[in-house]
């Protein structure tokens, strides 16, 4: 796509014949594209790099530091580049020191270096790309940490570390304010994320207002406006002004944080400011909005393909763009054309958005960053001021979260890029050449791609990586039926006080419903839970709260138990809970074969599900023993089966040899987490596998694994890592 784009953009200029123009954008596009690919090639190298255990040093500003819990994470500078360093503390006492340092610091290390691991499920986090726009490639897991000693510095040096210090100190001095006050502080004058944003902002993520949360145009200009009053009060001339603010803006590149968005509104106004003190002249917007691009693609190779640089860049071209539009008229062309771009990122989009963006707009400008300004000042100094400041807060945020919870979100699905890139040239065309004819293809394209996400004509079976745990999505062509087998969730440990920082977000949630989102898919019909323990089932209840569910299948014996019935409590809607023994027939095309008796919802008393697929014979064993799988292999002895979900995630206890050999198993899958602390699969298992020609996937080695089916096609299997990926180079099995 960026290769047409780039054709037609140099068709058009040639169409001018000018060509002393063509000759210039040939000579930009050539270096450009050389520094580009180096980059590329750079990444990619790295990518394959080994992990190795290494002694270092890191030098780290102290902003560049937080701590949660027992463990921290350092951004920091070292022989191998600017890595992600990550590390555990050892008690309380080092974590106040770790929490208020405010200075820059080197630090003598011995750890393990490793490229930045990828996502390993599709729609998932793509760490490698996210770090990469930082100009971050490894990551290093500290395990002995020698020193650590302040490293002051002298020069021009002084000014960086001593904004870096500022920052720090005002991270430090916020946590005095009430709780809704320091999360808008951080958010709007730093540009730092407590790890509280997600759960508290949770009306601002679905009407789609993070843009007033990431610091951009709109915060440049006012900060513009406050120091332009400032500086006239101290009887300057405009020149003089003009010079001070190209001094004063980089400074805040630093304090907040240096995001790609607030990157593109500085420099555009520095150029300006530039160019107007050198050529006496106004710059035209569009060619500083140009020259900015080139300076973002130049300093983060992935601006583009990345949600804040796509909407920073792309809504700033379009109010360039634009003729002179009514509120309501403007914020309708903002939504639709960010439309594809959100959809991209998060595959839902709310009804009620355009009319909350024009009307918080104003408010955020004139009511809200005031108040944030006021209580972040005074309010260190007058208790009753951030009182005031925080129930102004706290009254915005139950409004807009109580707005989030009305009906109009709607779960579109994510467009392939391609069609995403198409859509966004085609709604900007018709914004500069509005016609009947356009604005219908543009509704047909639309309807095309929500028909072609919510009406898939291929079926598919999925075992998502879940980590350690089971999850398998089961889908039918044309999406009639959506089941899911087990949810996955993490054993919590019991820790002291000091290391119970704020908890990371359930994978169900980050992998297994954003997935779902993707394609288009807002209600399960079927969840499955194979037994009680908490890798297969614990995240139920966190499901349960963001999808809807119509009915849940569990072992005979295990509806009644407390630690199941808890879990139902705070689910969207009632879903219907059915016990299954062996025997029993589901809509989905699943039979289950196991259990023959109520039990506990032991291991030895999981639910054991069949269905065939595309022509395979698919069973999904849970953590069954083999005691469990011969007893199914004699009830049913004519049962055959392709695939397996192996049992007990590769333990001895499961995989029955004599059981494997008279289902036939062609296929073996492992739901594994990588260096888990069980060490499955166990050796002797593979053994048995090995022996037996079964091939076999991992979900620690291959992420997501998938059979497509249906669809007039033949079936066939895809894994989300291929050969020689990184999991794959560094398993321990």
């Amino acid at each position: 796509m960026a290769a047409i784009l780039l054709l037609a953009w140099l068709l058009r200029i040639s169409c001018l014949k000018r060509w002393s123009i063509l000759g210039l954008n040939l000579v930009c596009l050539s270096v450009l594209g050389g520094w580009l690919i180096s980059q590329n090639t750079h990444f990619a190298h790295i990518q394959h790099e080994n992990p190795r255990t290494v002694t270092t040093q890191l030098t780290v500003q102290p902003d560049q530091i937080s701590v949660n819990g027992g463990q921290y994470q350092l951004i920091a500078d070292s022989r191998y580049g600017r890595v992600i360093s990550y590390g555990r503390l050892a008690n309380a006492n080092e974590q106040r020191q770790l929490q208020q340092l405010d200075r820059r610091t080197i630090w003598q290390v011995q750890g393990e270096v490793s490229p930045v691991p990828p996502p390993t499920n599709p729609g998932q986090f793509n760490a490698p790309n996210y770090y990469r726009s930082h100009g971050i490639y490894r990551q290093l897991t500290i395990a002995d940490v020698r020193q650590v000693r302040l490293a002051p510095r002298t020069g021009w040096w002084q000014g960086p570390d001593l904004l870096h210090h500022w920052r720090k100190q005002f991270m430090i001095a916020s946590e005095r304010l009430p709780k809704t006050l320091q999360l808008y502080a951080t958010s709007l004058l730093i540009g730092s994320r407590p790890a509280t944003f997600r759960t508290t902002m949770t009306g601002v993520q679905q009407l789609g207002l993070l843009y007033l949360f990431s610091l951009s145009g709109m915060h440049v200009i006012l900060l513009i406006g406050l120091l332009r009053w400032g500086l006239i009060r101290c009887h300057l001339s405009r020149p003089t002004i003009d010079g001070w603010l190209l001094v004063l803006l980089p400074s805040y590149l630093i304090l907040g944080g240096g995001a790609d968005s607030l990157k593109r509104a500085v420099v555009t106004v520095m150029l300006s400011l530039a160019w107007q003190l050198v050529t006496g002249q106004r710059q035209h917007a569009l060619a500083g909005w140009s020259v900015a691009l080139l300076l973002g693609i130049w300093q983060n190779p992935l601006v583009l393909l990345q949600l804040g640089g796509q909407l920073s860049y792309g809504l700033a071209l379009l109010l360039i763009l634009l003729p002179r539009l009514s509120v309501w008229r403007l914020s309708g062309w903002i939504q639709l054309l960010s439309l594809p771009v959100i959809l991209l990122a998060t595959s839902q989009w709310h009804l009620l958005t355009i009319a909350v963006s024009v009307l918080v707009a104003p408010i955020f400008t004139w009511i809200l960053l005031p108040l944030t300004l006021l209580g972040a000042s005074v309010g260190f100094w007058s208790a009753n001021i951030a009182a005031w400041c925080d129930w102004g807060l706290n009254g915005f945020q139950a409004i807009i979260n109580w707005v989030g919870t009305l009906p109009g979100l709607l779960t579109i699905g994510r467009p392939p890029t391609w069609l995403a890139w198409v859509i966004a040239l085609m709604t900007l065309w018709l914004l500069r050449h509005p016609t009947r004819r356009l604005a219908v293809k543009l509704v047909l394209v639309y309807a095309g791609m929500v028909f072609s996400i919510h009406w898939p004509w291929r079926g598919a079976v999925q075992f998502i990586d879940i980590g350690q745990g089971d999850s398998i999505l089961i889908r039918q062509p044309f999406n009639r039926s959506v089941s899911l087998i087990d949810t996955g969730g993490r054993l919590q440990f019991p820790r002291p006080k000091w290391q119970q920082g704020t908890r990371p977000r359930a994978r169900v949630e980050t992998v297994t419903v954003n997935y779902l989102h993707q394609l288009g898919i807002s209600q399960i019909d079927t969840v499955y839970l194979s037994h009680k323990d908490v890798d297969h089932m614990g995240d139920l209840g966190q499901l349960l709260q963001l999808i809807r569910v119509r009915q849940i299948v569990v072992p005979a014996g295990m509806a009644a138990l407390p630690k199941f019935r808890q879990l139902l409590h705070p689910a969207i809607g009632q879903p219907i809970v059915r016990e299954a023994l062996a025997g029993q027939q589901f809509a989905d095309g699943l039979t289950a074969v196991h259990p023959f008796q109520p039990g506990k919802a032991e291991n030895e008393d999981s639910l054991v599900l069949t269905g065939q697929f595309g022509g395979q014979r698919f069973m999904f064993t849970g953590d069954l023993d083999r005691a469990g799988e011969r007893a199914i292999v004699a009830r049913y002895p004519a049962l055959r089966v392709d695939v397996l979900k192996l049992g007990h995630h590769g333990s001895k206890t499961a995989s029955d040899p004599q059981a494997l050999q008279q289902l036939g198993v062609q296929r073996g899958i492992l739901s594994v987490g990588r260096h888990n602390r069980y060490g499955h699969p166990n050796a002797e298992t593979l053994t048995t596998l090995a022996q037996q020609h079964i091939l076999t996937y991992s979900t620690a080695c291959q992420g997501m694994i998938t059979y497509h089916f249906g669809g007039g096609q033949a079936s066939h299997w895809e894994t989300f890592l291929k050969e020689g990926n990184f999991y794959q180079r560094t398993a321990s099995h």
